[in-house]
């Protein structure tokens, strides 16, 4: 598989041209992954514990 130099690829492992978003317990920033493209809206927690604990937990930061 040989690239052709000068050609755009989009995401490159740079993970600052992602979207991001804050927890919604923790508040801490998520960064898009591949796992949720199709959920991307509805991604509201970090991790399984933050979505245990719910909302209304965030930490001011």
């Amino acid at each position: 598989m040989s690239r052709k130099p000068g050609k755009a690829h989009g995401f490159r492992g740079n993970k600052s041209f992602l979207p991001t978003k804050r927890c919604a317990s923790c508040g801490r920033p998520m960064s898009w992954r591949k796992a949720w493209a199709r959920t991307w809206d509805d991604v509201r927690w970090c991790a399984d514990a933050c979505r245990r604990r719910g909302a209304g937990r965030a930490q001011p930061s």
